[in-house]
């Protein structure tokens, strides 16, 4: 009987570890505070694309 409880333990334990190891990662490297107050927070978007999209939103609103 005891025995089994450690198996049993050391399988929960096992897949809860496993479940932690890809959850947070990601959640440390985006940071526990405020976006605002973290730096580089977002992606960066260059100049050039976004006067592409720009230019699509103005194609778009031509065609209609």
């Amino acid at each position: 009987m005891k025995r089994d409880f450690w198996i049993i333990t050391t399988i929960v334990v096992s897949l809860i570890g496993f479940m932690l190891g890809y959850s947070v990662p990601p959640f440390v490297e985006v940071g526990f505070g405020n976006r605002d107050e973290i730096s580089g927070s977002g992606p960066e978007v260059d100049k050039e694309l976004m006067k592409q999209y720009e230019n699509l939103l103005k194609q778009q609103s031509d065609s209609e």
